[in-house]
C-alpha cells in the first residue's frame, strides 16, 4: 500500500478551473499554486514507477470548517495530480474509491492510500 499526505485540500476542478483572458487559456493562481505544492509533496514521498493494474483508493479530506465542498470535483483534481506526479498511470485504473470528510477546526490536509483492487468475485 502507498500512503501519501498532502498539506492542503485539492482545489476543486470546476467550470472555472481554466479561464480565458484575451484568447489565452490559463489556470487561476490558486489552482496553479496548489498543483505545484501538491506535486512537490508527492515527489518527496513517492519515487517509484507509476502503479499499473486496477486500484483501490482511500481518501481522507481533513477540513478546517463546515463550509460546503464538492467532493467529486476535489477528487478530479487529486486524480490529475496523482497522474502528473507519476503515482498512477491513469485515473481509469481506479475501480474502488472510499472518501471520508473529517472536520477539525483550523486544520486541513489530504491523506491518500492506494493499493491493488481486490474484486471479491475473483477466484469464485
Amino acid at each position: 500500500m502507498i500512503e501519501l499526505r498532502l498539506s492542503l485540500l485539492p482545489v476543486p476542478k470546476s467550470n472555472r478551473y481554466i479561464r480565458r483572458r484575451g484568447g489565452k487559456v490559463f489556470k487561476p493562481p490558486r489552482v496553479k499554486n496548489w498543483e505545484v505544492r501538491a506535486l512537490w509533496e508527492i515527489r518527496e514521498q513517492y519515487l517509484g514507477e507509476p502503479l499499473g493494474g486496477k486500484l483501490s483508493v482511500y481518501v481522507e479530506l481533513l477540513l478546517p470548517n463546515h463550509r460546503r465542498r464538492d467532493i467529486d470535483n476535489m477528487l478530479k483534481s487529486l486524480w490529475d495530480i496523482l497522474e502528473k506526479g507519476g503515482v498512477i498511470k491513469n485515473d481509469s485504473q481506479i475501480y474502488e474509491i472510499r472518501t471520508v470528510k473529517k472536520v477539525i477546526k483550523g486544520q486541513q490536509g489530504t491523506l491518500v492510500c492506494i493499493e491493488e483492487f481486490r474484486d471479491g468475485s475473483e477466484g469464485a
